[in-house]
């Protein structure tokens, strides 16, 4: 059996839409653990009320609000499946989302499932990454391809995990990686598993990019907190792996450019936090313009924001306005 756990906080307009496609599986091998972080909505009686319908089906923790890592950690200590998934309560899935996870796991005797899914907005909906067939990676090319090619990217909600692994190896969701939670945890995963799965033409679940939601929304220090779950993946791996470590320290330029952005147009006037961010840029950018995994485009935009961050974000936002 499966478990989908799912981490609710004040998700009363998102979450019928979420329930109806997670009850219209084809596949009913899992439960479904509706975890409720101290809404203050009505999610925490929406989350009785689909229990009471089906509790046989359905279970319900509710905790003291905690943040979105704090309710993963509750629907891991609380799951009874062999495996367990996190889907989050404003987006929707496939009807064969939970069939295609485990149907990989069973075919290729996965410790970790990695599925495609769909980018969708207010205005339309994208596939996510290329078609290419299911591969198969062992730990390390897993762990690789987290931030290389072919990039099975850190989501915690397309991918199937091991509860036994994570309980053993006492894995937990961190609170002081930012808005990289999901990256970090499969960084640290991946390093207890035997062959992953990466399926990305076997597109099942849908990414809602709400406006407001945490990885669209302005500066704050949680944000800048996210650059150290690269900073702990390079110290981690620069003999070993020394490409994924230039991965990493690429992706710390990229973000501190995209949180140099969103510092001016926020009017900040903190004199350390724009140092630190400048720092990182500039100690990261004789790399960055060396290496070939972003184009000529954005390495202009690294060196404008990493010289002149506040003409930087006037020209960026004039482009974004026409």
């Amino acid at each position: 059996m499966l478990t989908l756990a799912i981490p609710v906080y004040n998700m009363e307009q998102y979450l019928p839409r979420c329930m109806e496609t997670m009850l219209a599986q084809t596949c009913r091998d899992f439960e479904i653990l509706l975890i409720d972080d101290g809404s203050t909505d009505g999610s925490g009686q929406m989350c009785d009320a689909y229990a009471a319908n089906q509790p046989d089906f359905i279970r319900v923790v509710h905790k003291a609000n905690g943040g979105l890592s704090s309710a993963r950690n509750a629907g891991i200590d609380a799951a009874k499946g062999a495996y367990i998934i996190f889907p989050d309560p404003d987006d929707w899935v496939e009807p064969d989302y939970v069939e295609k996870l485990l149907e990989y796991r069973e075919l290729y005797d996965a410790d970790l499932v990695c599925t495609g899914y769909y980018v969708d907005t207010e205005s339309g909906c994208v596939p996510a990454k290329r078609d290419h067939p299911p591969v198969t990676l062992t730990s390390i090319e897993a762990q690789k391809a987290l931030l290389l090619p072919p990039q099975i990217s850190g989501f915690a909600w397309n991918k199937l995990y091991r509860l036994d692994l994570i309980r053993e190896n006492g894995l937990r969701f961190l609170n002081d990686v930012g808005i990289t939670e999901d990256l970090d945890f499969a960084y640290r995963y991946l390093a207890f598993c035997g062959a992953a799965c990466f399926a990305p033409s076997a597109r099942t679940y849908h990414y809602f990019q709400r406006e407001g939601a945490a990885t669209r929304s302005s500066f704050s220090m949680r944000m800048l907190d996210s650059l150290h779950t690269y900073e702990k993946i390079i110290d981690d791996c620069r003999q070993t792996m020394p490409d994924l470590a230039q991965a990493a320290k690429d992706e710390i330029c990229t973000t501190a450019v995209n949180l140099i952005w969103k510092y001016e147009n926020a009017k900040m006037e903190d004199a350390l936090t724009k140092k630190i961010l400048l720092g990182y840029i500039r100690g990261n950018l004789p790399a960055y313009l060396r290496g070939s995994r972003y184009g000529f485009g954005r390495k202009v935009q690294a060196v404008l924001a990493g010289i002149c961050p506040g003409l930087y974000a006037c020209l960026k936002n004039a482009v974004q306005r026409n």
